[in-house]
């Protein structure tokens, strides 16, 4: 395969745990911003609910998206032109409803916003119920609800947590374009809950052929784990389980190279999305077509 004239990117993650004041997270945010970017990073993803901690009640959260979303993203942007470098953090953001959006927000080295994203899949699992405390964005049938930047050579698409377990969206924004996953989470700890996350991080790298940016919050509410896995699914940098950043330089002759050998995107024969979904006796519905 010819060699690729696309420019590699220094990337890192960030871990750290938000709590309830959104000052304090942004100072860290910032503090972690500038390690890697010391580091040479150009683009540093954070967990979901950087702004605020997760875990706070539903009244909670929607005061502080009300209150705070706006705050919060006007810092991001501070932040990342200072750093010059691309930010990507959670927040709470207000729905106009009662209950907030969880979004993902992209920031540029200008202090531009240069995608979000609101969760499409709640996390009603394991006991937790998410959607007691914020609201399910819309899909649509142009998937246009799916967020995607460019980021130098590379493009990103972004999932938040619960979206981890859902291989279509991820394979979605591969067909669009993606060749770097970024999760932010705060992937909520329990009984094997590490070895989950890791797995599907993982999986995806791998089943997609692209990188894997994932930041979460660290124990003890979440899992930590925050890692940056290449495309043939090997860790390439981590941070178990305290506050800190990891670095990893993406290399675009690598992934072509992967993609070269191992063409499994090219040698596809269904593509599947889901088209309406049940549960107990009704069965899934789906939609495929075969190219």
């Amino acid at each position: 395969m010819p060699p690729t004239d696309r420019v590699p990117l220094t990337a890192a993650v960030g871990q750290f745990a938000a709590g309830t004041d959104v000052a304090e997270n942004l100072r860290r945010i910032e503090e972690l911003a500038r390690s890697a970017a010391a580091a040479g990073a150009e683009l540093v993803v954070f967990p979901e609910a950087s702004m605020y901690a997760w875990d706070a009640p539903a009244e909670e959260l929607a005061t502080a998206a009300r209150d705070h979303g706006k705050r919060f993203v006007d810092g991001l942007s501070e932040i990342a032109a200072r750093a010059r470098m691309t930010l990507v953090a959670g927040e709470f953001a207000d729905s106009d409803g009662d209950l907030p959006y969880n979004r993902l927000v992209v920031v540029t080295p200008d202090g531009r916003v240069a995608g979000s994203y609101d969760k499409v899949h709640l996390y009603d699992a394991f006991a937790w119920r998410e959607s007691g405390k914020v609201a399910a964005a819309e899909t649509h049938p142009d998937l246009s609800e799916l967020c995607i930047v460019p980021v130098g050579d590379f493009t990103l698409g972004l999932l938040n947590c619960y979206d981890l377990r859902f291989p279509e969206m991820a394979r979605a924004l591969v067909d669009r374009g993606t060749d770097v996953l970024v999760v932010s989470a705060a992937w909520v700890a329990g009984p094997r809950k590490e070895l989950h996350w890791e797995v599907l991080l993982r999986a995806r790298a791998i089943e997609n052929t692209c990188y894997v940016l994932a930041a979460c919050q660290p124990p003890p509410r979440s899992v930590g784990m925050s890692m940056i896995i290449d495309p043939l699914g090997a860790v390439a940098a981590s941070c178990v389980a305290h506050e800190g950043v990891a670095l990893h330089r993406l290399d675009p002759g690598h992934l072509a190279d992967v993609r070269d050998i191992l063409p499994a995107l090219r040698h596809r024969r269904y593509r599947v999305t889901a088209a309406a979904a049940s549960v107990g006796d009704q069965p899934l519905a789906f939609s495929g077509e075969t190219p």
